[in-house]
């Protein structure tokens, strides 16, 4: 069996390996890619922190036996990028079929992985918090299908039922990815990529911010050091850059030095107690677009979109973003919610759950999120919703885990409206703590260092 076989906990057979949040600005987890242009990732939640409130009286948590709390480091699932095997061989009696017919399997197959609801949430009134290891779940699709079928060779034809034609170019950049991720040498996060310019075309599925539209940038080891971008052609817009944990930070000329330093800080913290994290974010190109003020519409990428805290970053999207002015740094005492922190939260969920297919966490956390709802756990909040929409409790399922492990990593009383010291966490929703420690560090840190003195400004 090929190394990416045993990167996948839960492979029983190949049909059945990988986040994921996010989800447009609505509330979700994980978002389902459509012809619309929305990004994979979800709304930061900002609040006005208010007193954390008193938990109604628990009920008793109903979770399946197998649900039991494991922060052990060796229970996650292993990590290599040790190469096994070459495409000739793999797929060697994959039998040749008509390229159309090749596509259609494909585009069928894709349809079945984004309607797979195994760790959706659904609320009463029809509201969908999406969630799952869907890279893992497209991986193993398309292996499947490599396996068993080929296309006859062709220069280019029309899609079957999209509107652009498919080069052959396309079906071998996707085969290649295909191929590198099952043999080790490559993510997941190519694979996606090139399915979605096999099946959509070059601008993939129609979201402004996807991968296919705009080149990465190359990671520079700048140690905490503010220096000039290497931006790639469209992306002047971004002159500032800095790196750490695996992850690019970049923003313009607007953005104080100073975010970019508190931004990489609290990187580099939340990633201390997975190291094999910083890895996979780097190994994703994972990167945080900082905006100084306004709305994600100032940057390049997101020009159509006005999300004034930020959205995380899926497989498929160029960049995570976050509102620099809502950060706290000295000079800029915010007294709330960070949108970094809790953008990088759904991105793990998106760029390493999903790669290292982590079911422990997918079994659990709506069923957690559910429970804190039911009992009161949960304050109400605000959220960036799409004109005409309305909050469910689908926006507080698919915000439960990022808004928590935000309040924990801050640790700072009052900055949350729920979930918002370890303290409480461990005492009022201690499965939700067993999880959070399961990846995030237990040692102590210091958000924000400074602003007790200026709580009252």
């Amino acid at each position: 069996m090929k190394i990416r076989i045993f990167l996948t906990a839960a492979l029983v057979a190949i049909a059945l390996f990988l986040a994921a949040c996010g989800d447009p600005k609505v509330v979700v987890v994980v978002a389902t890619p459509t012809p619309a242009p929305v990004p994979a990732a979800t709304a930061t939640a900002q609040t006005q922190p208010t007193s954390t409130p008193e938990p109604q009286p628990t009920s008793t948590l109903e979770l399946i036996p197998t649900l039991k709390p494991d922060r052990s480091y060796t229970s996650l699932s292993s990590y290599s990028r040790t190469p096994e095997g070459s495409c000739s061989q793999d797929f060697s009696s994959a039998k040749q079929i008509d390229a159309i017919q090749y596509l259609e399997l494909l585009g069928d197959g894709l349809e079945d992985v984004r309607n797979r609801d195994t760790y959706f949430y659904e609320s009463s009134s029809g509201g969908l918090a999406r969630n799952g290891p869907t890279a893992t779940w497209i991986f193993e699709m398309g292996i499947e299908v490599a396996i068993k079928w080929a296309p006859e060779s062709f220069l280019s034809v029309r899609h079957p039922y999209r509107d652009h034609d498919v080069a052959w170019q396309d079906y071998v950049d996707y085969h290649a990815s295909l191929c590198d991720a099952y043999e080790g040498r490559g993510t997941l996060r190519p694979v996606v990529i090139h399915l979605d310019k096999l099946l959509w075309g070059e601008t993939g599925n129609g979201w402004p911010g996807h991968a296919l539209l705009w080149k990465p940038f190359e990671y520079i080891d700048t140690g905490p050091n503010v220096v000039e971008a290497p931006s790639p052609e469209g992306l002047e817009h971004y002159t500032k850059y800095i790196s750490g944990a695996g992850v690019i930070i970049v923003g313009g000329a607007d953005v104080p030095d100073e975010a970019f330093l508190a931004a990489r800080e609290a990187i580099i913290f939340m990633t201390s107690a997975r190291p094999e994290f910083r890895e996979i974010l780097k190994a994703q190109q994972t990167r945080i677009s900082l905006f100084a003020s306004g709305d994600t519409s100032v940057l390049p990428e997101y020009s159509t979109e006005n999300e004034p805290g930020g959205f995380a970053m899926g497989m498929t999207d160029a960049s995570m973003t976050a509102a620099a002015e809502w950060l706290c740094y000295p000079g800029n005492w915010d007294r709330g919610g960070n949108p970094v922190i809790h953008e990088l939260v759904h991105t793990i969920n998106h760029i390493v759950f999903e790669e290292l297919n982590e079911i422990y966490f997918y079994e659990r956390i709506y069923v957690l999120a559910q429970n804190a709802i039911d009992t009161g756990l949960l304050a109400p909040f605000e959220q960036h919703l799409e004109p005409g929409e309305e909050q469910d409790n689908s926006h507080l399922v698919g915000e439960y885990w990022a808004m928590a492990v935000e309040g924990y990593i801050m640790d700072r009383s009052g900055f949350k409206d729920s979930h918002d010291t370890r303290d409480w966490i461990q005492e009022n929703d201690p499965l939700l703590y067993d999880l959070i420690t399961r990846y995030f560090p237990t040692e102590p840190w210091t958000y924000c260092p400074g602003v007790e003195d200026h709580l009252d400004q």
